[in-house]
């Protein structure tokens, strides 16, 4: 079945972020997909795939501002707001970055690196308008068209219940904090940032794991998680990764990286060339025996 052409947690309008709080808080499955490759080709190519929503990394990949802010509406508009982009900040001050891909359209910030709930806090106050933040207003708007909004709201207050703020905790003072981050009500949902976890553990990077230490914190997250309702966000590649991370309770996935996506379909492509070319090659002297032996 094809996606609705105005899916119901659309915005009034495309230049306002789409419902990804509501959609988060409804516990149903989110599949999206990663987007590093700074390139508004790719995103149009990956916003026509149906995917719920997209994570572009801006943490470890150089995005200048200008192409981050049109890859956010490129997302937008080829989707027709099914695909909700979310971005992941170069880090829990970039706050010119936060206020640059919300007024973009992006439907929600995943922020690294969060460790204590005054930095959580920081992050809120910086993505909610007035009274709950301090996010500043934008002149550039359209007024009567790009601000539509239904009786008694206005596009501050749909952002405000729109967006999502989602810290990322990867250390374990994050883990020691995770109660007091998840009690803010402004957090939307959290990403455990496995690999730098378990850096900060003294354990190798992986994104599973059974020592104890690492296995008391994710018993932990999980916990709190029940606890405040909190959705689980995180990276899950291959059906055993899916099947496990929603056995954990993880509702809101990365399924598919483009770089992984590229690549290994390529390798798969290109082996399969020379597996065919390697039963001609066997058929062919299997051939010229035959023939020289009828001789």
């Amino acid at each position: 079945m094809p996606p609705p052409s105005t899916p119901s947690w659309a915005a009034p309008t495309l230049q306002q972020p789409s419902n990804l709080r509501a959609r988060l808080k409804n516990g149903q499955l989110l599949v999206g997909v990663g987007l590093a490759y700074p390139s508004v080709h790719v995103a149009k190519t990956l916003a026509v795939t149906g995917a719920d929503w997209c994570w572009i990394d801006a943490e470890h990949v150089a995005w200048s501002p200008s192409l981050l802010t049109q890859v956010i509406q490129v997302i937008i508009h080829e989707s027709g707001g099914r695909t909700i982009p979310v971005v992941r900040v170069p880090s829990k001050t970039a706050f010119d970055y936060m206020a640059w891909c919300l007024d973009a359209g992006a439907g929600g910030i995943i922020v690294p690196h969060i460790e204590t709930e005054e930095e959580v806090a920081a992050v809120v106050a910086a993505c909610r308008f007035p009274p709950l933040g301090h996010r500043s207003y934008s002149p550039f708007f359209l007024p009567g068209v790009m601000d539509k909004t239904p009786p008694g709201e206005t596009t501050y207050s749909i952002a405000n219940k729109h967006v999502a703020v989602i810290p990322q905790i990867e250390s374990r003072l994050g883990i020691a904090n995770l109660d007091a981050i998840m009690r803010n009500p402004q957090v939307d949902g959290v990403v455990i940032g496995a690999g730098d976890l378990r850096l900060d553990m003294g354990l190798p990077i992986s994104l599973n794991g059974t020592e104890t230490a690492y296995a008391a914190a994710l018993l932990r997250v999980f916990s709190l998680a029940k606890q405040y309702n909190m959705p689980l966000i995180c990276l899950a590649l291959g059906a055993k990764q899916i099947e496990a991370r929603l056995a954990e309770g993880f509702t809101v996935l990365v399924v598919s990286l483009d770089l992984h996506a590229l690549a290994f379909a390529v390798m798969r492509e290109l082996e399969k060339a020379r597996k065919v070319d390697e039963g001609l090659q066997r058929t062919r002297s299997g051939d010229e025996v035959r023939v020289i032996s009828k001789l």
